[in-house]
């Protein structure tokens, strides 16, 4: 089993007692992905939600062409994009130019999406949203070929189109399918190039991970081929209890989506004050600690995969931090967690 660790999700949320600003933000988190190359990091990534009031980042492809710009090594990963909310074939050209910028570094993580609000903003099909992933992975893998083409399904239908440039990467970047549902995530092994969840529990991973090999060999294919990538929440500390310098942060990275799902950010309730998970559901989510107890949790997940080889993405930056905590938080969890991922 091969471990690869990213760095991740970035969201650029900011709760409402925050004094930072979103230039502020941005740049920094610039500043965070170049140290985390820096120091070991195999990957980058990002998320996408729409009309947040924290500013959850809408626009996942033009981040990652920042990260690009002040990269030269690390992958680039979106975790994920919410596929139903966009054209494919604008999201064809922007991963392919993301891809020649990189130099064939994406990572394109994709999702049906789940929020009513986002599908109302965009007057996008909700009912429909598998039907449009599972097309619209099709549609990219013809567009990346760079030949124009013409197709016909359920939610899509082009005559006689063609994408170019095509990306730098042979075939086009991986597509990595996220889900929680039964049927999401045999999706995933029956379409995709990888799967991609923040489940947190070895069970739920191994469950899922069942699944995605049951499509995959439903379809022919060899599960083992595929890319398993974990979103992780974590943070390694020395200098005393982490607690107090992430509590507020992982209270507005889960509440918003209890929060969502109660009808916050909507006409009808305009504005975020995100739930308050119980401190025991908080302390689950977020292994934070001296770095060796921080690893054995973390190797738990990851030896839920099995044999497969494993991209774990750790989040380490939490909504309202700074960037000296951030950047202490990377450097500490390279020289101490990553080697234990690795050898573990």
């Amino acid at each position: 089993m091969g471990v690869r660790v990213g760095i991740g999700l970035f969201t650029a949320q900011l709760p409402a007692s925050s004094k930072r600003s979103f230039e502020q933000e941005y740049r920094e988190t610039l500043e965070l992905v170049r140290l985390a190359e820096r120091v070991g990091f195999d990957s980058a990534w990002v998320s996408e939600h729409h009309g947040s009031s924290d500013g959850y980042l809408p626009s996942l492809l033009p981040m990652l062409a920042a990260f690009a710009a002040v990269t030269e090594r690390i992958e680039l990963g979106t975790g994920v994009v919410l596929t139903p909310l966009h054209d494919p074939l604008r999201l064809a050209e922007d991963a392919a130019v993301v891809d020649q910028l990189s130099g064939g570094r994406l990572l394109l993580g994709i999702g049906n999406g789940w929020r009513e609000e986002e599908f109302r903003m965009f007057d996008a099909s909700r009912a429909e949203r598998g039907a449009r992933t599972q097309e619209t992975i099709e549609v990219l893998r013809r567009a990346w070929t760079g030949r124009r083409f013409s197709f016909e399904g359920r939610t899509l239908r082009y005559d006689r189109v063609r994408v170019t440039p095509q990306p730098a990467r042979p075939g086009g970047p991986p597509i990595l399918l996220g889900g929680y549902d039964r049927k999401a995530v045999i999706r995933a092994g029956r379409l995709a190039d990888g799967y991609i969840t923040d489940e947190t529990g070895p069970d739920e991973v191994r469950g899922n991970l069942e699944l995605v090999a049951e499509g995959a060999r439903g379809a022919g294919r060899d599960p083992n081929t595929m890319m398993v990538v974990l979103l992780q929440n974590a943070f390694a500390w020395r200098d005393g209890d982490p607690w107090p310098l992430i509590r507020d942060g992982v209270v507005q990275q889960l509440g918003a989506y209890e929060a969502w799902g109660e009808g916050a950010d909507t006409p009808e309730h305009d504005r975020l004050d995100p739930a308050v998970p119980s401190e025991e559901d908080l302390r689950l989510s977020t292994p934070a600690g001296p770095p060796d107890e921080v690893a054995r949790t973390l190797l738990a997940t990851i030896r839920a995969a099995g044999d497969r080889d494993v991209h774990l993405v750790v989040r380490l930056h939490y909504p309202g931090m700074d960037l000296e905590t951030a950047s202490r938080a990377t450097e500490l969890f390279a020289a101490e967690v990553i080697p234990a991922l690795k050898t573990g």
